[in-house]
């Protein structure tokens, strides 16, 4: 048991290409797009691939120790009150609540939408639907960054049916406005809104920790989703229920799904910022240390993070480890404390992940 873990990156195929991102935010010179464009971090979820080649337990986190590899969900499981804390475990077991993700885009994403945790209980059996988060960190040179999201002119549920049936781009393309995003900024995509990532943006993405998704759009640019990754098993006539019919303008989205940080904390050298809070989700929370110098935060809870800018110097106990910009870590429900300290001179910052209370 350890108090503080560096994670080694795990990369996951999709049914999209990009990943040149995530190669620059790991400080690699010449970044390549392929099928892998997502890093999820530690992953208590299995990445569900149909149609591809089976990777056995792809998706999973794992740690090395001492030269092995081993899975991070065994590694909790054998602690659990040490890693997740005695009061998480009693309400939620070994389930974190969150799946979390560096995500690249090279292409727009094909249009999908994920089921509400109220529709994937009462329907399907599943604990979670999809709701996403998205904190976005960096958008490619000579790209006008935007996402879909919610029908801006909304189809019936027949007009839908049909677009999906045909494959007609056009009228599924006449559906949607682009959302413009920038930079810095956060986003929440509720179950059930269509929606998709637009090309050459790098992001953080925060999800309900499920890998369930319905895809409208079966070929862009070449990239096939198979049949068998289309409709989660369950055909066309069920994931129609799912959709939000509901038309909203891009000024309609913007104030629902844009999120607005708030100050938890700031001083001398440090400032503590909410992205996303149970008014969004209760599943898991996130926020964003932005360190100059040094300071210490209270434990108590398990912490995912990732290093979005600059060097720290992270101690937990008399576990200490330095990382840089794309390294990723866990920190245990048991560390009572943690510090973060600045190196270099140079502000960081660093953005943390916790199961909802």
């Amino acid at each position: 048991m350890r108090y503080l873990w560096k994670l080694p990156p795990n990369r996951v195929r999709r049914n999209y290409m990009g990943g040149a991102g995530i190669d620059w935010f790991h400080g690699q010179q010449s970044g390549i797009d392929g099928d892998r464009p997502e890093e999820w971090i530690a992953s208590m979820v299995e990445a569900r691939n149909p149609g591809l080649e089976e990777i056995l337990q792809e998706g999973y986190g794992f740690l090395d120790l001492d030269g092995r590899r081993i899975l991070l969900k065994d590694e909790i499981a054998a602690a659990p009150e040490f890693y997740l804390g005695a009061e998480h475990c009693r309400k939620k077991g070994l389930d974190m609540g969150f799946l979390f993700k560096i995500l690249d885009s090279s292409m727009r994403l094909h249009v999908q939408a994920h089921p509400t945790a109220e529709f994937a209980r009462t329907y399907m059996g599943t604990p979670y639907g999809k709701l996403e988060c998205y904190y976005i960190l960096h958008v490619r040179p000579g790209v006008r960054p935007y996402i879909r999201l919610g029908f801006q002119h909304a189809p019936t549920k027949e007009e839908w049916r049909q677009i999906i049936e045909r494959q007609d781009m056009d009228a599924m393309d006449g559906c949607f406005e682009p959302v413009p995003v920038e930079e810095g900024q956060v986003w929440y995509i509720p179950g059930g809104m269509p929606h998709a990532i637009g090309e050459g943006i790098l992001m953080l993405e925060i999800m309900e920790p499920s890998d369930l998704v319905t895809r409208c759009e079966f070929e862009r640019e070449g990239i096939v989703v198979p049949p068998e990754a289309r409709f989660m098993g369950r055909g066309l006539d069920f994931c129609l229920n799912l959709f939000d019919y509901r038309e909203y303008s891009v000024e309609e989205i913007r104030k629902r799904c844009s999120v607005i940080p708030y100050t938890l904390e700031k001083g001398d050298g440090y400032w503590l910022e909410q992205l996303i809070d149970e008014t969004v989700t209760s599943c898991f929370e996130v926020k964003r240390l932005r360190v100059a110098k040094s300071v210490s935060l209270r434990g108590g809870r398990i912490q995912i993070g990732v290093v979005v800018k600059g060097t720290v110097t992270l101690q937990c106990g008399d576990v200490m480890t330095r990382l840089i910009r794309g390294d990723s870590f866990l920190i245990a429900a048991a560390a009572d404390t943690c510090v973060f300290r600045a190196d270099g001179g140079q502000e960081a910052e660093v953005c943390l992940v916790t199961p909802g209370q």
